[in-house]
């Protein structure tokens, strides 16, 4: 049997015994802490599900095939989305369903030492609401509903920036709904100029000041070469996981 909890914080010590396969699901629930949270059988053991800012889109914290099906069974019909999830998890839940869409990731978090990457040439500060038009124009995912989304980002959480002569050349901010870094992104015509690490290292720099552990996740057809961004700032990888969604 399904049910609710109202247990975070139970759910948060069982979600930090594997803190970087549940980075994700962790800064869900740290932003949203009325989200939706799911046992099975009543036992933590069996993992979690965590509904996210919207009925069709979840957190799947179990690869238990009983708890994620009998799940899928009590949805209602439509289109449902599930962000992040460890490859293995998905598979189970994918398994003999049609997968409208998959974005494969590979998560890169900070492990060990953070790596400070300063460049004299530039100064950072944080994005602010007025900036949130311009960052919605470059950001790969722009939708009707996404220019609402980062400007709430940029006006309730941590965020980077470099300006050249007062316009935005470079940036990174923080995704809502997880805590991961992102969007971010460099101007073509400031691109090589190493703009991207400085951005990305001083925001680190704030999510370590708030104990918030710093990830990525970062699609696997990406051109930009986020990779080595996170190896010179100490990001490590850590799993791969998918966002995709499945029609009910």
């Amino acid at each position: 049997m399904i049910t609710r909890t109202t247990n975070n914080d139970a759910v948060m010590e069982y979600l930090e015994r594997d803190r970087y396969t549940n980075l994700n699901i962790l800064g869900h629930l740290k932003n949203n802490r009325d989200a939706g949270v799911y046992l099975y059988d009543d036992d933590l053991q069996n993992g979690v599900i965590v509904g996210g800012e919207e009925l069709d889109f979840f957190f799947l914290g179990s690869s238990n095939p009983d708890f994620l099906n009998e799940f899928w069974d009590m949805l209602p019909p439509g289109h449902k989305c599930f962000s992040g999830a460890p490859k293995h998890i998905a598979r189970v839940i994918q398994k003999d369903r049609k997968v409208e869409w998959e974005n494969p990731c590979k998560v890169f978090a900070l492990k060990g030492e953070f790596k400070r990457t300063e460049d004299a040439r530039y100064c950072c500060e944080s994005l602010t609401e007025a900036d949130a038009e311009e960052v919605d124009k470059y950001y790969t995912y722009r939708s009707d509903h996404s220019l609402l989304r980062i400007r709430d980002n940029i006006a309730r959480y941590d965020s980077s920036c470099i300006r050249v002569d007062g316009q935005l050349a470079s940036w990174c901010a923080i995704h809502a709904e997880d805590s991961s870094m992102g969007p971010q992104y460099t101007k073509e015509e400031f691109r090589g100029l190493g703009m991207a690490a400085v951005v990305t290292s001083w925001l680190m720099e704030k999510l370590i000041a708030r104990d918030i552990t710093p990830f990525v996740q970062i699609i696997e057809h990406n051109s930009i070469p986020l990779h080595a961004i996170t190896k010179l700032c100490g990001m490590e990888y850590t799993h791969d996981c998918a966002w995709f969604g499945i029609v009910r």
